[in-house]
C-alpha cells in the first residue's frame, strides 16, 4: 500500500511516496529474479512480487546490526564483493542506498556485473533531504553524477528523472523543520496538524509543474531526490 500523509511523517513522507509511486509505475520493467540491494526491511518485497513477471525476489544487504534492521537479508555481502556469479541476475532495485556509499562506483560496478544483458536496474537517491542513517550518509548526487557514475560503469539507456520540484521541495523542507526543530511539544504538534493540508496543496501544485526531463534541469532547479532506470 502507498504511504498516506500524516502529522507522524510529514519529513518523510514524500520521498517514500515518489519511490512508491515510481516503482508501482514502472513494476513491469523488472523480471525474473530481482535483486534488492541494501534490502533493508524489505518493504517493496510485497509489491514486486505482485508482479507475474518476477520469480523471485533477493533481499541483499550488508552483515547484521549494521543499520540496525530487524529483519533479515536473504543474501548477506561485504560491501565490496557481491556473492553471486556473474550475468545471473534479471532485475535490480536500488532504493536510497547510494547516499550510504562510500564508494558508490564500487556498487554499481558490482550491479552492472551480476546483471544479465538487457537487466534494468531501478534505482533512487534523495537530492534535498536531511542526514539519516548517520555516520554513514556520505554525498548527495546531482543527476549529472549519477549519469557519469552509471555510464562509466557500462549501464546504457540510463533514464533520470526528479521526484519533485520547487512546491515538493519546499513542502519536505518545510516538514523536516516542524519534526526536529528543537520546540516545545505542543508547538510541534499544532504545527505538524495544520501543515498536512499545506502540504497536500503543495504536492498538487507540485504534480502540474514537475519538470520530468532531466535534460532540461538548469542550474536553479531544485528536487527532493532523483529517480531512474539503467539497463546493462
Amino acid at each position: 500500500m502507498p504511504p498516506k500523509l500524516t502529522r507522524g511523517n510529514i519529513n518523510g513522507f514524500f520521498n517514500d511516496y515518489a519511490i512508491f509511486s515510481f516503482l508501482s509505475k514502472n513494476l513491469s520493467a523488472l523480471k525474473g529474479e530481482v535483486l534488492d540491494i541494501g534490502c533493508g526491511n524489505m518493504r517493496y518485497k510485497n509489491l514486486i512480487l505482485s508482479n507475474s513477471k518476477v520469480s523471485k525476489y533477493i533481499g541483499l544487504d550488508l552483515e547484521p546490526g549494521k543499520f540496525g534492521y530487524n529483519s533479515k537479508a536473504d543474501v548477506y555481502w561485504d560491501g565490496v564483493t557481491m556473492p553471486l556469479t556473474n550475468n545471473s541476475i534479471d532485475s535490480a532495485i536500488l532504493f536510497e542506498v547510494l547516499e550510504h556509499c562510500e564508494n558508490p562506483n564500487l556498487v554499481i560496478t558490482e550491479a552492472f556485473r551480476v546483471l544479465k544483458p538487457g537487466g534494468r536496474l531501478l534505482f533512487s537517491t534523495p537530492f534535498l533531504y536531511q542526514l539519516h542513517g548517520t555516520p554513514h550518509d556520505y554525498q548527495r548526487l546531482s543527476p549529472f553524477g549519477l549519469q557519469s557514475l552509471f555510464s562509466k560503469a557500462g549501464f546504457s539507456k540510463i533514464s533520470l528523472e526528479p521526484s519533485g520540484s520547487y512546491d515538493a521541495s519546499l513542502g519536505q523542507m518545510m516538514g523536516i523543520w516542524i519534526r526536529y526543530r528543537p520546540m516545545p511539544w505542543l508547538i510541534r504538534k499544532i504545527l505538524s496538524i495544520l501543515f498536512v493540508p499545506v502540504f497536500k496543496t503543495l504536492l498538487y501544485f507540485d504534480r502540474t509543474h514537475t519538470n520530468t526531463e532531466t535534460a532540461a534541469l538548469g542550474d536553479n532547479d531544485i528536487m527532493p531526490g532523483i529517480l531512474g532506470i539503467v539497463e546493462k
